[in-house]
């Protein structure tokens, strides 16, 4: 039987030494045989950068792009020329990580927590550190915002801050140097839908059949990974030199909340919105309508 061939790019996290992958389903699902089954030759391939993503997906180089929501919303606003046809992860929590010798929460009196900006918006953070640890904003603690995530990793690393509010691959790295996981931290702060799987309007008029295809094979591929975590660890060890402990805490604190459905969370869309376009009028199920294609939005 021949194959069909797909081109799919991803992306690494950036700031982190070492390459930390958003969706590495991909590799497993090649070697495991899964999209050949479904009729596919699929090659799965690293291009760093949005602009270049875009750039193939635009010559018909590569024919899908795995990209964080932020970034493909922004450019469907911008371009109205690409489409979200799925999505791999609805939420991943941001995680509270301090200076080592911080071990509660209440003991962050005097610090700066540092947090991106848009993760924070519109989430209670005054309280919730009052709630948690008996501080009240701007008199016990400083909360500085700022533009990236890799900025509030940075200001972490480099004792700019006292405690970090960031994703979890960073957390991860940060316990690995000897920083501190606040364990009763919840999981008010998140990164909405920040694996979405995207193309161009033109690519899916003319291969929607591949495209249903794909994402069959994907949410096998999920399903697959969620359940060998042994080879997920030594894939995440050889392929992306990620040391064990790191490797089993994506398994074990990551992987989870990919979505095998790769279907979108309305309220996670409104999320998102909320963070990129703030002057927009127009409410999450009107952008959906426009930006997500036909069964990608959750019933």
């Amino acid at each position: 039987m021949s194959l069909t061939k797909l081109n799919c790019m991803y992306g690494h996290l950036e700031g982190i030494d070492g390459k930390f992958a958003r969706d590495i389903t991909g590799y497993l699902s090649i070697d495991a045989g899964i999209y050949a089954k479904h009729g596919l030759e699929v090659s799965w391939n690293h291009v760093q950068g949005t602009e270049e993503r875009y750039r193939r997906l635009a010559s018909g180089e590569a024919q899908l792009s795995f990209v964080v929501g932020r970034a493909s919303l922004q450019h469907f606003l911008d371009t109205k020329t690409t489409r979200v046809i799925g999505c791999a992860m609805n939420s991943c929590p941001y995680l509270l990580v301090a200076d080592g010798a911080i071990k509660e929460i209440k003991n962050l009196k005097g610090q700066t927590v540092v947090c991106r900006e848009g993760p924070a918006r519109g989430v209670p953070l005054g309280w919730q550190f009052q709630q948690l640890g008996g501080l009240a904003l701007g008199y016990d603690f400083q909360l500085k915002l700022v533009a990236s995530d890799q900025e509030a990793f940075h200001m972490l690393l480099d004792k700019k801050a006292g405690a970090a509010i960031v994703p979890r691959p960073y957390g991860f790295v940060a316990e690995d140097k000897g920083f501190h996981r606040m364990p009763d931290w919840n999981d008010m702060v998140d990164d909405p839908l920040p694996i979405t799987i995207e193309t161009t309007q033109k690519l899916f008029s003319e291969r929607e059949k591949d495209f249903t295809a794909f994402l069959a094979a994907h949410r096998e591929g999920i399903l697959y990974a969620k359940a060998n975590r042994k080879q997920v660890v030594q894939l995440l060890v050889d392929k992306f030199g990620h040391y064990r402990s790191l490797a089993e805490k994506t398994f074990d604190d990551y992987l989870c909340y990919m979505d095998e459905t790769l279907t979108v969370d309305v309220k996670q869309l409104s999320k998102l919105l909320a963070q990129v376009a703030l002057q927009s009028n127009q409410n999450a199920r009107e952008v959906a309508a426009e930006w997500l294609m036909a069964g990608a939005l959750r019933s």
